[in-house]
């Protein structure tokens, strides 16, 4: 069974609002940081921009907004599954710390937790602990993050990872995290 564009714009909608009734502590997090994840931009000794990858449909909240850059790339310009065929949507907040928070994309609603798949399949949520040009003072100063965050987190990731596309990514970034390191913190 096929879901109409409408019904997906809706599904990520739904997930937007339920990841928006929680937070991943009880005050702004960007206060720590002068949110850098927000700000942050290469320059001399970073080559790179950091972009927000988006999942599968996710670029419907964004075709009509004046604060996000929408542009893709093409799925074999970049390690991903292979059974990513289609093109990979990124977004870029044009003026940044200054955007629409309504249609931030779920990876920054759900950081910092990232799931993870085990070597037996199981499902979880780490901490995620990517090496940024720049430091995240939650997990660098392990605050603890709020239950109810943590709990509905979990939920959205379990039902993101229902669709083959998003459990292949996620498969092969937790294969990836493996090889790096099997120090990360399960956090559910």
């Amino acid at each position: 069974m096929d879901i109409t564009v409408d019904e997906m714009k809706k599904s990520i909608k739904r997930m937007y609002e339920r990841l928006d009734e929680v937070s991943p502590v009880d005050f702004d997090c960007g206060k720590l940081c002068g949110e850098v994840c927000c700000v942050y931009d290469a320059d001399e000794t970073h080559t790179e921009e950091l972009v927000l990858y988006l999942l599968p449909g996710e670029e419907l909240m964004y075709e009509d907004s004046d604060e996000f850059e929408l542009y893709y790339m093409d799925s074999s310009e970049i390690k991903y599954p292979p059974s990513w065929k289609d093109n990979i949507f990124l977004v870029k907040c044009k003026n940044p710390p200054k955007c629409d928070r309504s249609i931030r994309p779920i990876q920054c609603r759900t950081f910092p937790l990232v799931p993870h798949l085990n070597k037996n399949g199981e499902f979880h949520l780490v901490l995620d602990e990517t090496e940024f040009p720049y430091v995240c003072p939650i997990i660098r100063d392990h605050i603890k993050l709020n239950d109810d965050f943590i709990i509905i987190t979990f939920e959205i990731w379990k039902r993101l990872i229902s669709n083959p596309l998003v459990y292949d990514l996620v498969d092969m970034d937790s294969k990836e995290r493996d090889k790096r390191t099997s120090n990360y913190k399960i956090v559910i």
